[in-house]
């Protein structure tokens, strides 16, 4: 068990390490719930696109020709009803992986096709005289940074969206602002840039997160079968001692009995809770106490070293008769769960029993 936690938990990646030699499954476990995070914020980006697109409408009603941007706003809310539609379309038809990886190249495409309906807005701009509206690079940029919460995800699919977003209003700037529009589409390019690398850091977290994840689960599976399998060996060792005709005692380091079998109310007399906290100078013969501290001192040599005790006197009650026992006691301090000496033996029967006459008796 400790040999398969090790290492299950020396896989697991660490947080600068980038993921190389990935299994086959592990690459396909990433994809899929790359493209799970991509289908959870999809509304999100479609619903941003179509209350953008309004606001835009609304600020340039009065400055663009209104055919204009009826078909540039046309064309936003086919995008949204197509993605809105595909989206519903995969979420009835079941989320299963390939359902997953289908919609994520679907996604891509149409985070594409948005970014380059926004990206018009720039020559449009242009066209009508107010391309230095502040209003535009504030919308665009709010768009791309949509694009990073909704899809961050996939690198590729803020790329999909972000390029054709940001390449025209970076291109109108430079060509038609003779002040400052070099350095305006210096900064948009810039901007492109920064977006498009905090896109990759989004993702590469996501990706450790996602393999951290599934590591946890091979390890959480692995405790879980060890816990399932020694409960049952545990069921199994108490089932055959307590079914058992020998008398099987566990003493702790002190002396003090912490466990006795059924069995020892046939042997002593007494039912095994009765023995429960008892010491070993209650339970055992004076004549045999250096015998058996001698034993239990052998024994502590080696952790399961087994001492034969081949005649110990013992009783349940202190004003009890003492019954001759022979057995053996085992070393088992240190094994989880025992964490003592365990006698184990059988009560003597015939010239055995009586052939050690103690001098008190």
């Amino acid at each position: 068990m400790i040999a398969e936690l090790q290492t299950a938990i020396s896989r697991v990646p660490s947080r600068k390490a980038r993921l190389k030699g990935l299994t086959q499954v592990e690459s396909v476990k990433i994809k899929v719930e790359r493209a799970a995070l991509l289908f959870r914020g999809a509304p999100v980006a479609v619903g941003a696109s179509l209350l953008n697109g309004a606001i835009v409408t609304a600020v340039a009603w009065k400055n663009i020709a209104h055919d204009v941007l009826f078909v540039w706003a046309g064309a936003v809310l086919a995008i949204a009803l197509v993605r809105g539609g595909l989206w519903l379309r995969f979420r009835l038809g079941g989320l299963s992986a390939r359902n997953l990886s289908n919609f994520a190249r679907w996604h891509v495409t149409f985070m594409a096709l948005n970014g380059a309906v926004w990206g018009a807005l720039a020559p449009i701009f242009a066209v009508h005289g107010v391309v230095g509206h502040a209003f535009l690079a504030f919308v665009i940029a709010g768009m791309t940074a949509t694009s990073i919460v909704s899809s961050g995800a996939s690198w590729r699919a803020v790329l999909a969206f972000n390029v054709p977003a940001l390449t025209p209003l970076a291109i109108t700037y430079a060509l038609t602002m003779s002040a400052n529009g070099a350095a305006i589409a210096a900064v948009i390019v810039f901007y492109g840039v920064g977006s498009a690398y905090l896109a990759l850091a989004i993702q590469r977290m996501i990706d450790r997160s996602i393999l951290l994840h599934t590591k946890n689960d091979k390890l959480l599976s692995v405790l879980r079968r060890r816990i399932d399998e020694t409960h049952i060996a545990e069921q199994r060792f108490r089932a055959l001692v307590e079914s058992s005709l020998d008398v099987t005692i566990i003493f702790s380091p002190e002396g003090r009995i912490i466990y006795a079998s059924p069995s020892v109310e046939k042997a002593l007399g007494v039912p095994a809770w009765g023995l429960l906290g008892r010491t070993t100078k209650q339970l055992v013969h004076p004549d045999d106490m250096p015998l058996f501290r001698a034993v239990g001192e052998k024994s502590l040599s080696q952790l399961g070293e087994v001492k034969p005790l081949p005649h110990v006197c013992m009783r349940g009650a202190d004003d009890g008769a003492y019954v001759a026992l022979g057995g053996r006691l085992t070393n088992m301090l240190y094994v989880p769960g025992v964490e003592g000496f365990v006698f184990s033996g059988g009560r003597l029967e015939g010239a055995g029993a009586t052939r050690h006459i103690h001098a008190a008796e």
